[in-house]
């Protein structure tokens, strides 16, 4: 199949492509096309560093070059994505993580790609380490002091393996003095150790979950809130694309400025919560369209997950319609600056 590879200028930065189809590069040449005619407006075209996606696991737990990593950044440089965020092993009860030899051996070398492939296509690339906890009665507490300052030094031991980027993936949503006081000791470790790379954590998509007290102290915390649009259950497209404006507007009214939304959109297989009929790139990033012309703050948007968008492990068949969406599409947004 006819293919090309090079680099393009891309909001004033160098992205890499690598071996594209044809029709993706056209479609990407015609969403140049749309950005241009942005130029004088006072919103942002797609920002690499902005843009995120979910990795597969096994890209951290077997070993990789650091070679082989540039060219995982390389394939994210193909669609615009910054942002490779990747699993930890779950929090225990008690706050620790026990983080396999080979984990540790491959998250200090994506970290080194990371800055390696950055300086050579200046694609904001950058490497971020999900954490994992699940708070139950008889398991995991965050009420428990003891318990967060565990989970701060597994975190801040992870973070001297060199990663850009931290992530709380805290599920189901904590309501309580607990998580925000967990956010509160992550920044003075943080300042202590001199870590500047970003915070973020994923957020609930429903208005309902967090008040907008408990969800501005949030975004006072964290540099990132990360609002979940999927497993909406909803079998039409227009209620899932009202929700997602909907819960748009909520964020843009209720965190500060100094933290980013970024709303994550789906492309996976069907489950009993979702249908990718409904739920998908295009119709998601309708959404976003409308809700950034409404007022709402959107900095960029992630994807769950990259596993199924580019490599086409879908049960409803191969992820085109959604690849070719992000190009001409979701990239093409005019986001919030």
């Amino acid at each position: 199949m006819l293919g090309l590879v090079g680099a393009i200028e891309w909001g004033g930065r160098a992205v890499a492509f690598g071996r594209m189809r044809l029709s993706a590069f056209v479609g990407l040449v015609a969403c140049l096309g749309c950005l241009l005619c942005l130029a004088g407006s006072a919103r942002a075209s797609a920002d690499p560093a902005d843009m995120l996606t979910y990795m597969p696991t096994e890209l951290v737990h077997s070993l990789y070059t650091q070679e082989q990593v540039e060219g995982f950044y390389g394939e994210l440089g193909e669609y615009g994505i910054g942002q490779a965020l990747v699993q930890m092993p779950r929090f225990k009860k008690k706050g620790n993580l026990k983080l396999p030899e080979s984990n540790e051996q491959m998250l200090g070398v994506w970290a080194r790609a990371a800055v390696s492939y950055d300086a050579a296509h200046e694609a904001g690339a950058g490497v971020t380490a999900v954490f994992n906890a699940v708070p139950k009665e008889r398991g995991l507490s965050l009420e428990v002091a003891s318990t967060r300052a565990q989970m701060v030094q597994e975190v801040l031991a992870v973070l001297a393996l060199g990663v850009q980027g931290v992530q709380l993936d805290v599920e189901p949503y904590p309501t309580g003095p607990g998580y925000i006081a967990l956010l509160e000791e992550l920044d003075e470790a943080f300042a202590q150790v001199g870590f500047t790379g970003r915070l973020s954590v994923v957020a609930p998509a429903d208005t309902s979950r967090w008040s907008p007290s408990y969800l501005r102290r949030v975004g006072e915390l964290v540099g990132q809130v990360d609002p979940t649009f999927y497993d909406s259950e909803y079998a039409a497209v227009g209620p899932y694309e009202q929700w997602i404006e909907e819960g748009l507007a909520y964020y843009t009214a209720n965190v500060p400025a100094s933290a980013a939304i970024v709303p994550v959109i789906p492309c996976y297989s069907p489950d009993p919560w979702h249908s990718p009929a409904v739920e998908n790139v295009p119709s998601a990033t309708a959404a976003l369209k409308v809700a950034l012309e409404e007022g709402s703050r959107v900095q960029g948007a992630g994807l769950w997950w990259w596993y199924a968008f580019y490599e086409g492990h879908y049960k409803r068949g191969d992820a085109a319609a959604e690849r070719e969406a992000w190009l001409t599409q979701t990239l093409a947004l005019p986001f919030s600056g």
